[in-house]
């Protein structure tokens, strides 16, 4: 890895970390205590509840963004600067893209589902997020607009970054802990007074579910090299998650695992019948 890249990719980690952690352990000790999008927008709920706290926690998922914005702005030409951007908004890619972004968040909380039921998992403890068809648009369009942001940091810059370095696997290896390890101050307080043992087993599921999310996202990445449809896929991935899982991992603890399998299972397919290069392969 050159030197300006490992000095970029150094320093990204450590302000998107630095960003982010700095508000949300903000938010908990301000007492945060992470209200869903129903109520969000229900004005009574807004009216009582703390909001400075939600403010500043929602303020942390901007931390890859921001981070990627200053480094690139720092060690990065002209002409790299704008073709980060390019990618940010490259909407005209093949339809088939669109469609597989689409689909492929369909199937991995379906067969979620089907395995729940096989497990015995009461069939209401799915669907239970009490998002209504006509609150899917907008809750789609919140996560664009949080969670889906994050990805001008981890995949438009941090990937290309390793994508020079190392193989396909090494490269989602390693951004997919860096990935998941940013989601950690928030994971530990969803679990930390279910005690100790438990909330590990929980950052390890997590880990390892987000790791393979991690080599979905690059494998759609690296076909499409479009920010844009990062975005869009990870908001979709969350709305199908939220919108039939909701909180079922934590309701039902044996559940905790079968989305990171069912992951898993996605990404040994597209490695078989799929595989991309990155540019160290080629």
């Amino acid at each position: 890895m050159e030197q300006r890249d490992k000095s970029a990719l150094t320093y990204f980690i450590f302000l998107a970390y630095g960003i982010t952690w700095t508000c949300w352990i903000i938010a908990f000790i301000l007492d945060f205590d992470d209200p869903t999008f129903l109520n969000m927008i229900d004005r009574d709920y807004i009216q009582a509840a703390p909001v400075l706290p939600i403010i500043i926690f929602r303020l942390g998922v901007y931390g890859p963004l921001i981070a990627s914005l200053v480094i690139i702005q720092r060690y990065y030409k002209k002409e790299e600067r704008i073709l980060f951007f390019k990618r940010i908004i490259l909407w005209h890619i093949h339809l088939k893209w669109y469609l597989i972004a689409f689909i492929l968040p369909l199937i991995i909380v379906f067969i979620v589902w089907m395995i729940g039921l096989l497990l015995n998992i009461p069939s209401d403890a799915f669907f239970n997020s009490q998002i209504s068809i006509s609150l899917l648009l907008p809750f789609f369009l919140y996560q664009v607009f949080t969670s889906g942001l994050e990805e001008p940091g981890w995949r438009g810059f941090a990937l290309e970054i390793l994508q020079k370095s190392y193989t396909f696997d090494e490269m989602n290896w390693r951004l997919g802990t860096l990935w998941a390890i940013w989601h950690f101050p928030y994971v530990i307080f969803l679990y930390y007074t279910d005690g100790f043992v438990f909330t590990l087993v929980s950052l390890i599921g997590f880990t390892l579910s987000i790791i393979g999310q991690t080599f979905i996202i690059s494998w759609l990445y690296l076909n499409t090299r479009s920010i844009f449809l990062m975005i869009l896929f990870h908001a979709w991935l969350n709305t199908g998650t939220t919108l039939v899982l909701g909180d079922i991992t934590i309701e039902n603890p044996i559940m905790g695992t079968v989305p990171a399998l069912v992951t898993w299972g996605i990404v040994l397919l597209l490695s078989k019948y799929s595989p991309v290069r990155t540019l160290k392969q080629q």
